[in-house]
């Protein structure tokens, strides 16, 4: 298995092919056969057409787009913690959260859309998660980002806003059909000791994770985040050190060793 390198600086419409897949137990089928043999994953995906797609163009279209998406790695401890979790028996709703945290690691403008947008708006107390607040801010995100000047049409920016919508209804965070509503979001004590793994393996570096721009991901509000994080640590998953401002963690098990606590 050959370690791919991030690439998550420049902006991009991966939404939309990733929107437009119909069943995500294909990700993570393929996440698991990446994690045995990349030769492999591409043999069964595009050669065989284990998937059943119709056209090989759509084969690779949804390759090109899952290794864009998910399998898109920061460094080879992010890539060894995300396959080994998926070589085990993880719940839906686990692996939903997974591939929304892994999609936002690995794309730019999911991620900010998912910040500013998506976890601003459910941490607010709002019900509903209307397209426009989307096209608002990726029209504003245009006008003040050189390198997306010209780049979407409002058609695109239209499409983007759906299927972002669409990635979020199949991954379990909204609800509806025509206007999409914010479900209650729970995380696990297992799948808040992943993200923290995730975290530690996209930053290495050991610094304060409340000032991580990836740390509103976990979905836990910010009033009780640090009080889980300390309660977990007391459970021996991790150590961790906390002066009243700043919170540091540090991985007692190996990325294949956590997997083995949390899920066999």
């Amino acid at each position: 298995m050959k370690q791919k390198e991030a690439k998550m600086n420049r902006y991009n419409s991966d939404i939309n092919v990733i929107g437009s897949i119909p069943d995500y137990q294909l990700i993570v089928k393929t996440i698991k056969l990446y994690s045995v043999d990349d030769k492999a994953m591409r043999d069964a995906i595009i050669k065989r057409n284990e998937f059943d797609f119709k056209t090989e163009n759509s084969r690779k279209r949804f390759l090109a787009a899952v290794n864009s998406a998910f399998l898109n790695f920061q460094n080879k401890d992010h890539e060894e913690l995300i396959t080994d979790l998926f070589s085990h028996h993880i719940s839906l709703k686990t692996q939903q959260l997974i591939l929304f945290w892994q999609f936002s690691f690995s794309n730019k403008l999911f991620f900010e859309i998912s910040r500013d947008v998506f976890i601003k708006n459910y941490f607010s107390g709002r019900v509903l998660f209307a397209k426009e607040d989307i096209v608002a801010y990726i029209k504003d995100l245009s006008s003040s980002t050189p390198e997306l000047k010209g780049k979407f049409t409002d058609l695109t920016i239209s499409t983007i806003a759906s299927k972002y919508l669409t990635v979020l209804k199949k991954l379990d965070l909204v609800e509806g059909k025509q206007k999409k509503s914010f479900k209650h979001i729970q995380v696990s004590n297992e799948a808040l000791v992943v993200f923290l793994h995730l975290l530690n393996a996209v930053e290495p570096n050991g610094a304060d994770i409340l000032q991580s721009k990836y740390s509103l991901l976990a979905m836990v509000s910010p009033e009780s985040f640090a009080e889980r994080v300390k309660l977990l640590a007391k459970k021996d998953f991790f150590n961790m050190s906390f002066n009243g401002v700043a919170l540091k963690i540090e991985p007692i098990h190996t990325n294949k060793g956590i997997a083995d606590v949390l899920f066999n």
